[in-house]
């Protein structure tokens, strides 16, 4: 791809990262709360979704950037999601007091994200999973990342009305 294409690529990647709450509060609006405690895909229930959400957006991607631009190729952990959110206590608060704090957090990234030139998205790092990685690929994983659990929380909840559709099912 050309520069040119990859400088537009990471406009749209950040846009995404720019309209993914408004996006979970969409999907999340108005479920009850039995809705966003059952468990579905695995053990993770909608409100685990939202905080996984909240906890990679403090811990995750785009923490990753703002260390491969402020140090010289750090290494970068990879952490076990299912311990974090354990260890978050975000299970405790509301999906609403998640999703501001999330909305809050995501907007000073992207803010900074735009503010990052061509060499700043060349820095890279040591994952210590997955190898090297740059800004840029951490940052096309990050909108990838945010699409994912999007598709899952519009699964999850449609879930709860499957079984009982009725004839319907058959659609």
């Amino acid at each position: 791809m050309s520069q040119d294409g990859l400088a537009e690529l990471r406009e749209e990647a950040i846009a995404r990262l720019e309209r993914t709450p408004a996006a979970v509060r969409a999907l999340v609006e108005g479920a009850s709360a039995a809705s966003m405690e059952a468990a579905a895909e695995g053990d993770w229930s909608p409100h685990d979704v939202v905080a996984h959400l909240l906890i990679t957006q403090r811990i995750g991607a785009l923490d990753r950037i703002h260390s491969m631009v402020e140090q010289e190729r750090p290494l970068l952990l990879n952490r076990d999601e299912n311990e974090e959110l354990a260890r978050s206590g975000y299970g405790n608060r509301t999906p609403a007091d998640l999703l501001d704090e999330f909305a809050e957090r995501r907007h000073a990234d992207v803010v900074w994200l735009r503010t990052l030139e061509a060499s700043g998205w060349a820095r890279d790092g040591e994952h210590s999973a997955a190898g090297h990685v740059t800004a840029e690929e951490m940052l096309f994983h990050a909108a990838h990342h945010d699409l994912v659990h999007l598709a899952q929380l519009a699964r999850m909840l449609a879930a709860r009305f499957e079984p009982h559709r009725g004839g319907m099912r058959m659609f």
